[in-house]
């Protein structure tokens, strides 16, 4: 079946086609946040250690790092819908294999290669959501996007919660939501864009052209990750009860999916680079906010709620510049690089957080959070600085 441009779209097609991806990252993003504490909790009822546990949390962001550069050459070839749907099936088969084969070095291979699937579905579905996204609502487009994928993150857990996680029900229930996932991009098939890899591009070209991009990918990974890791540990070791600790990331979260859209329908009516400093110096101010209010619950959990929403917007506002500057298999490859990104972040975002905490127990955490968002907001500030400048230069000399 023949892949379309958005251009053959109208406003009904590309509607359905984006509610359609919406619901399709929902139900996978719910299998891969129940998957993943579930893979935790039974192999340490297993007796694996810790660092074993770390291991198999970290070899599937390998997968996708390793697979990532090859997707806009596979999707060239096999053409967008037919790569999403045969990524997705095999990503199943992976899942359902996790309780037959149940031995460690057997689910270290099966994650490993559930990477290697899942990155041509992630980068093929964020290509697809920025070829079809009309220019003048990108970022409201990119920002739901990000909530959705946020909010899958905080339900997959919860169902856990509900189906257990002892025998095989559990892997069959990911497996299940996965199967889900597969089904309203198989109706929209015929409405997939083409994703064409022109000639010359390389994937060391692309990454050149968008530092900014993916440094502030890098810094999403690094702290939402890293967070997620170690915000409950930080609560406990200044003071607060355990249960107390749990809710920071909960509202933490929650900013996550909430602040989405607000920052996206800004960044539509202003200017997308603007919004994307303002969003790095609130995730610089952030971690020390959160440390200084730490002795007033209800205050720094506002400032929790205000620094999840803009850690996340780095992620959702990038990734629709990042559909304003490329197109067709340009976009795949850019979605490509973002995603290598984002998930080198999520490999040495959470060992690095650890050892900060090691070396200043327990502001290490936030220290390092604030490093890391400090950084990236002068480099994109300094970068927003000499294209201003090149633009300068350039209508002086017309």
């Amino acid at each position: 079946m023949p892949d379309q441009t958005k251009n053959t779209l109208n406003s009904d097609q590309r509607t359905i086609s984006l509610i359609a991806i919406y619901a399709a990252v929902f139900a996978w993003g719910m299998s891969f946040a129940g998957l993943m504490p579930l893979m935790a909790l039974t192999l340490e009822n297993n007796g694996e250690s810790t660092l074993s546990i770390g291991i198999i949390g970290a070899i599937t962001p390998i997968g996708v790092i390793v697979a990532a550069p090859f997707v806009p050459a596979i999707t060239h070839r096999l053409g967008t819908a037919l790569t999403i749907f045969l990524s997705s099936i095999l990503s199943v088969v992976t899942v359902v294999l996790l309780p037959v084969l149940d031995s460690y070095n057997s689910w270290l291979v099966l994650r490993f290669v559930s990477g290697l699937f899942g990155a041509a579905s992630w980068i093929i579905t964020e290509s697809w959501l920025n070829a079809i996204a009309p220019e003048h609502l990108r970022s409201r487009i990119t920002a739901i996007y990000g909530a959705v994928m946020a909010a899958s993150f905080a339900a997959g857990p919860f169902i856990l919660t509900i189906v257990g996680i002892e025998g095989s029900w559990p892997y069959i229930y990911c497996a299940l939501a996965m199967v889900v996932s597969i089904i309203p991009l198989v109706m929209i098939w015929k409405m997939a864009p083409a994703l064409d890899l022109a000639k010359g591009i390389k994937m060391s070209g692309i990454i050149f052209a968008m530092p900014s991009l993916l440094a502030a990918a890098l810094v999403c990974g690094m702290v939402d990750m890293s967070l997620f890791s170690f915000l409950p540990i930080w609560g406990l070791r200044v003071g607060y009860e355990q249960d107390l600790s749990i809710l920071l990331l909960s509202i933490f979260v929650l900013g996550n999916v909430v602040l989405q859209l607000p920052i996206g329908w800004i960044a539509d009516r202003t200017n997308r680079r603007m919004v994307l400093i303002v969003c790095g110096v609130v995730a610089t101010i952030g971690p020390v906010a959160v440390t200084v209010l730490a002795g007033n619950l209800f205050a720094m959990s506002a400032m929790l709620f205000v620094w999840g929403g803009c850690v996340w917007a780095l992620y959702t506002v990038s990734l629709a510049m990042l559909g304003q500057r490329f197109q067709g298999g340009g976009l795949t490859a850019a979605s490509a690089a973002f995603v290598i990104a984002y998930e080198i972040a999520n490999v040495i975002g959470p060992p690095t957080a650890g050892y900060a905490i090691e070396v200043w127990e327990p502001h290490g955490l936030m220290v390092f959070m604030c490093a890391s968002a400090l950084l990236f907001t002068l480099m994109i500030s300094a970068r927003g600085l000499l294209r201003a400048r090149k633009s300068q230069e350039a209508a002086r000399a017309s």
